[in-house]
């Protein structure tokens, strides 16, 4: 369908042009994109990064884990307090990611989670679907609709279950921590069937979102509902298959259903 290619193309929005961006490095590997408006604030602080003009990484008076943790923590603390980056800043988690060269390898250093987006890092998060073999209305799909109080996509329709990995949790363990508190599934009921990943690079008001969803899959029985226990969900909707594309076009705000619309 066109629509769906539009959509993909909303969300998988950013193309690299030279010149634009620049890649934020670190021990050698690439791990974000810089754009020039960020590049100027950065050569603020040339205790903590160094500015090229090709390529932006930490100081060399920086070294290890630690130093460049509370060194980049302490300028975004700094940029928080001026009100610069506010579309991001503001929604302050005190989480962090810990940034490798690949997912899994040892961490060179951790960023809190909402100023991701200003150095293009890449984020790593759990996507599940949870379907219904429903007696009436056949096979369905649950969603949820976001708070309104939500930091980011208030009020917007969602996948069933979602979130970040932080540090200190692998994928699973993110995804079965999550079910519990978006959904109030169990830990019988956390019988995750992983579809695979989704990688994109989307841009927004808030910055530059390179990321990488692990999808899984879980069967629902017809007489369960969804509780939500964190105050982050407003609403539950079980969706006929049929009628999912309807909710692709009009608000929803990210799906990544890869594993299940491959079934037959």
């Amino acid at each position: 369908r066109s629509g769906l290619v539009d959509l993909l193309r909303r969300v998988n929005n950013l193309t690299l042009t030279s010149g634009q961006f620049m890649p934020f490095i670190c021990q050698g590997v690439q791990v974000g994109i810089v754009t020039q408006e960020v590049c100027e604030v950065l050569l603020r602080y040339p205790h903590v990064f160094h500015v090229t003009q090709t390529y932006v990484t930490f100081s060399n008076m920086l070294q290890g884990f630690h130093q460049c943790s509370q060194a980049l923590n302490e300028v975004l603390l700094e940029l928080r307090a001026t009100q610069e980056f506010s579309r991001c800043l503001d929604g302050w988690r005190n989480e962090c990611y810990e940034i490798s060269s690949t997912y899994g390898a040892k961490p060179f250093f951790q960023i809190e989670r909402s100023a991701a987006p200003i150095l293009g890092i890449r984020k790593y998060g759990i996507q599940i679907n949870g379907y219904v073999n429903d007696r009436e209305k056949g096979l369905c799909m649950w969603f949820q609709r976001r708070s309104k109080t939500k930091q980011t996509y208030p009020g917007q329709i969602d996948n069933f279950v979602a979130g970040g990995l932080t540090e200190g949790r692998g994928v699973l363990e993110t995804a079965i921590k999550e079910g519990g508190e978006e959904a109030g599934l169990t830990a019988d009921q956390c019988r995750l069937q992983p579809t695979g990943s989704i990688s994109y690079l989307h841009r927004s008001e808030r910055g530059i979102h390179p990321l990488t969803e692990f999808v899984f899959d879980v069967e629902l029985a017809d007489s369960w509902r969804p509780t939500n226990t964190d105050g982050e969900v407003d609403e539950w909707i079980l969706c006929p298959v049929a009628k999912i594309f309807d909710i692709l076009y009009s608000e929803v705000n990210i799906i990544l259903a890869t594993g299940f619309f491959d079934r037959d």
